[in-house]
């Protein structure tokens, strides 16, 4: 059976939370009287496919209108206007084993000493109230500049203004890349992505005509990665290292700065293989994205999210990515002046991990500019320039670790309690000063696995127990499936979840007789495999007389399944049609033609074997 992420009808918005600060402050978001229901929607007609076993096979027709391929196993497909997402599952179903389908969600952007730095009250308030230690953290880092290792953070965003006189210097540069040949010289999918790429129109990033658009991701990229000390504009917090590089990603385009999940998941795949250690994503929305979910479950990127402008609790309506449960996602708050949270910023003492300067934040904006925003859109940018700085000095440090140090070594602030969890604010000196550079050794050890099987009383069927350790002393991520598998088919995420409790341990019940492999991985990447033998009294093979067949309208065929000679139980077979106005299928196999079309016949054995057969009606 497919598994169809079909999570909601609804749909995501990605607040990018933009304002200036001459801007009424009612504009500096979305109002606290908007819902999450009146913001969401999903480009009409368009759905992301993923599959394990490839999708070059897959071809249009059958109301399939375009297939836009992202490598071997993610695809956007542009369906007929006539067909519902159901009959598109059917045909899916016809022409691949495994999958996962969902709506191709909409994404809405919203809002040193180098001559402005006075006026970043977030690096040094001068007026005695809430900052992020700067002034220390840059005396630390003038003492071990030399020992810092580059980092590069991902912006994906609008965009942002590489040649902007305070940014220019601190791009990324695709240096495999030859710009303006036409070609992809360094085989990795896009051609000319010199200084990144426009996912929103698939090409290279061009100065013009989106100058303007550029102007939300400028601002985020001005206060992550403005060059240090060069005599021009402002001061970014992670440039004072010298070792930050921005990668400049554009996912979201137009006036309102709307872009889609597709979009999104290929820009983090392109920073996750072109070197990108932190992705700064500022914006959110109120839907579960699982296809995101996926790819940044299974990244080993920083992703720093901003927690939204609606007033909301996030406790009661979580926004996504930022409440992700994930070690390698920090979900930030828009902090004031004062140390307390904007009155728009959302909030919650279980998902917003952290508060940081969002508001009147002075930052580089388009054809080298400057200006103030105000948003979490702007909190964001300060966590993925500290992260950045942590990211440089302790040596191959992990996302999960980043995130936990910068966490362990928060301020607490009483205005922010019952707002952010732990009451903490961003405090960059802090972590940076508080360990050795080499404290953060990698994690090379794999996490221990230990599996039983055991008889379920009064069932022919057998428990899987499952105990998975880590040295690290958090629970590892478990996945199994029968059969004998390598790492490899895990790592592509394949398998079943297994849920561990409080003692690490998780049991699934067994009913095909086989050998079943169990998979763990930490937070580091490290994973194990682990085997274990069922021998339940059941049948462990199922065979059909056909697999695929035609067909004439009116007529039938006898549909037969063998299962192996061993086995007592499981042996009593069901048979489904996907489709039964084209065909259908007696309790015997009897398979009847009642219109042109195709179908597939699913058979399945009471212990859940199953076999299936293509049928052609003519």
């Amino acid at each position: 059976m497919s598994k169809a992420w079909w999570k909601s009808a609804g749909i995501w918005i990605l607040s990018a939370f933009l304002l200036l600060s001459q801007i009424p402050e009612a504009a500096y978001g979305q109002t606290g009287n908007e819902t999450a229901g009146e913001k969401t929607t999903q480009i009409s007609g368009e759905y992301v496919l993923t599959a394990e076993h490839g999708l070059s096979a897959l071809k249009t027709g059958k109301g399939i209108k375009r297939i836009t391929l992202a490598g071997s196993e993610l695809a956007l497909l542009e369906t007929e206007q006539d067909i519902s997402y159901d009959e598109l599952q059917h045909i899916l179903d016809e022409e691949l084993g495994d999958y996962e389908l969902q709506p191709n969600y909409v994404y809405t952007s919203a809002v040193a000493k180098d001559p402005f730095y006075p006026v970043q009250w977030g690096l040094d308030n001068h007026d005695g109230g809430a900052d992020i230690s700067f002034d220390r953290a840059l005396e630390f880092i003038e003492k071990n500049r030399p020992r810092m290792e580059r980092t590069v953070v991902a912006v994906i965003d609008t965009g942002f203004d590489y040649t902007h006189e305070d940014l220019e210097a601190n791009v990324w540069i695709n240096t495999d890349e030859i710009a303006g040949n036409g070609r992809d010289d360094d085989g990795n999918g896009y051609v000319d992505d010199v200084n990144g790429y426009d996912f929103t129109v698939d090409r290279p990033l061009s100065e013009s005509p989106y100058a303007e658009e550029y102007q939300h991701g400028t601002h985020c990229a001005g206060t992550i990665g403005a060059v240090f000390e060069n005599g021009i504009g402002i001061t970014g917090v992670g440039a004072c290292s010298e070792s930050t590089v921005l990668m400049n990603l554009r996912v979201l385009s137009g006036k309102d700065g709307t872009g889609s999940t597709f979009d999104l998941i290929r820009a983090i795949l392109y920073a996750r293989d072109n070197g990108a250690d932190i992705c700064n994503l500022s914006m959110g929305s109120y839907e579960d994205d699982a296809a995101l979910r996926e790819v940044v479950e299974n990244s080993d990127m920083l992703f720093v999210c901003a927690a939204g402008n609606d007033g909301f609790n996030l406790t009661h309506l979580p926004i996504y990515p930022g409440c992700y449960d994930l070690d390698n996602v920090i979900c930030v708050g828009n902090m004031r002046p004062a140390g307390s949270l904007h009155r728009l910023s959302n909030y919650s003492s279980r998902y917003v991990d952290i508060a940081a300067p969002g508001t009147d934040v002075f930052s580089t904006i388009p054809s080298d500019r400057y200006d103030s925003m105000t948003g979490t859109s702007m909190a964001a940018p300060f966590v993925s320039g500290a992260a950045a700085l942590l990211h440089s000095y302790y040596r191959q440090i992990s996302a999960a670790d980043l995130k936990a140090l910068l966490l362990e070594k928060a301020d607490v602030r009483s205005a922010l309690s019952g707002k952010v969890a732990g009451k903490k604010s961003l405090n960059v000196y802090k972590a940076l000063s508080a360990y050795p550079a080499d404290a953060f050794v990698p994690d090379e050890t794999a996490p221990v696995i230990e599996a039983v099987v055991s008889p379920v009383s009064g069932s022919y069927k057998q428990r899987l127990t499952i105990t998975a350790t880590d040295n690290s002393g958090k629970k590892p991520s478990v996945r199994y499936v029968r059969g004998d598998r390598d790492k490899a088919f895990f790592r592509r995420g394949n398998g079943y979840k297994v849920t561990l409790n409080e003692k690490n341990t998780g049991t699934k019940v067994m009913g095909v007789p086989s050998v079943y492999t169990v998979y763990a991985v930490d937070s580091a990447g490290n994973d194990t495999l682990y085997q274990v033998n069922c021998t339940a009294d059941a049948t462990n093979s199922i065979k059909l007389n056909y697999t695929n067949r035609s067909l004439r309208k009116g007529y039938y065929f006898k549909l037969r399944a063998t299962l192996s000679k061993t086995g007592t139980y499981g042996r009593k077979v069901t048979y489904t049609s996907s489709n039964k106005k084209i065909a259908t299928v007696t309790a015997g196999g009897k398979v009847w033609g009642k219109k042109k079309g195709t179908v597939t016949i699913t058979v399945k054995t009471d212990n859940l074997l199953t076999a299936k057969c293509k049928v052609r009606v003519k």
